[in-house]
């Protein structure tokens, strides 16, 4: 059971504090947790005392060293009172959380659930006058199946949420034009320019290989180097860099289109698919060159 003991001030394990269970409501990219505890008084020297908690709530990390912070609990709008002996009282603290933060912790879960460590602290009031609460911890586990659901409520399946490291053009002097191009077209994107968007990334994936926009016939190299490519695999082992790069020209080939817009018109999520994937491929390229795992 997922509980703790609050000291309220000289009082010992004046109050038990259990965590009944976690509800989630989805948010506009944020999810908000609450957490149900049910609490009683076991010492009747601080039973109809007002009392105040709060806290924060930390996530073990998968090895088991340490316990990053999540959130903070949202301040109480009321004191709950505490309860005579034997009868138990409800107190509901809600917190916030980003789909960043969401998928940080799911990145560094393992194949098993999570651990939440709530700590909790507070005041009570005794004849007008504060009393502390010291801190106290509750480490919750929540198993896969629980967390999975958890996740569905908060909308987490139906977000796709990519969040890359720029590659930085003084690390990587090779890509810096290629990343300039890629910067001008996040730029285009934000002004609304869908078209502008796609031929900014056109220019940056051929400038990722050192080569101009025009200077690859895109259709007739495209088909050349899928044959080329299928006929190589059937002998020997083909890695990533050679399958980067017919995705990279297969991208580009799309992006073509930014430079022809008679052909057809670009709309916000064909510029939103060629940047997700031309980042992707500027990450790839960055990682490769400096050897990262």
């Amino acid at each position: 059971m997922s509980e703790t003991w609050l000291t309220v001030g000289s009082t010992q394990s004046a109050v038990r504090v259990v965590l009944k269970n976690i509800n989630v409501w989805r948010g506009v990219g944020v999810a908000r947790l609450m957490f149900t505890f049910e609490i009683n008084s076991k010492q009747q020297v601080v039973s109809g005392w007002p009392l105040w908690l709060g806290g924060r709530v930390e996530v073990l990390e998968r090895h088991g060293r340490i316990r990053p912070y999540l959130a903070t609990f949202q301040p109480q709008a009321q004191p709950v009172s505490l309860p005579q002996l034997g009868v138990d009282q409800t107190l509901q603290l809600t917190l916030e959380v980003s789909d960043r933060q969401l998928q940080l912790i799911e990145e560094n879960r393992s194949s098993g659930g999570i651990q939440l460590d709530t700590y909790l602290s507070g005041y009570a009031i005794q004849d007008g006058q504060h009393v502390p609460v010291g801190e106290s911890q509750i480490s919750h586990q929540i198993s896969q199946s629980d967390w999975i659901s958890l996740l569905e409520q908060a909308g987490y399946r139906r977000v796709l949420l990519l969040e890359l490291e720029a590659p930085d053009p003084q690390a990587h002097p090779d890509l810096a034009e290629a990343i300039d191009y890629f910067a001008q077209a996040q730029q285009r994107y934000l002004e609304g320019e869908w078209r502008l968007t796609v031929e900014s990334l056109r220019q940056s994936l051929a400038s990722l290989v050192g080569k101009k926009a025009d200077d690859e016939e895109q259709e007739t190299d495209l088909q050349d180097a899928f044959r080329a490519v299928r006929k190589e695999s059937r002998d020997t082992h083909l890695g990533y860099e050679p399958r980067l790069e017919l995705v990279r020209q297969a991208a580009k080939f799309l992006c073509d289109l930014g430079a022809h817009p008679e052909v057809t018109e670009t709309r916000r999520h064909n510029a939103y698919g060629a940047l997700v994937m031309v980042g992707g491929l500027l990450h790839a390229a960055s990682s490769s060159s400096s050897g990262s795992a």
